[in-house]
């Protein structure tokens, strides 16, 4: 993670390309196609909430691009 500021989340493009990442992928057996065709499709699946409908507590963790 070397090149990150962490001002701000990584993007999708930037964790598949992380040096720590490649290695897992590899070891788990997946590729970054594989992985990203895999996070899309659980985004799919995922209900949609706003932030008015969290808890404070849960808009702490919400990523700040949601």
């Amino acid at each position: 993670m070397r090149g990150w500021k962490m001002a701000t989340e990584p993007t999708l493009d930037e964790l598949l390309r992380d040096e720590i990442m490649v290695p897992v992928m590899r070891s788990a057996g997946v590729d970054a196609a594989r992985l990203r065709s895999m996070v899309t499709d659980l985004a799919r699946r995922l209900p949609v909430r706003r932030r008015s409908d969290c808890s404070a507590a849960e808009r702490a963790l919400l990523p700040s691009a949601v």
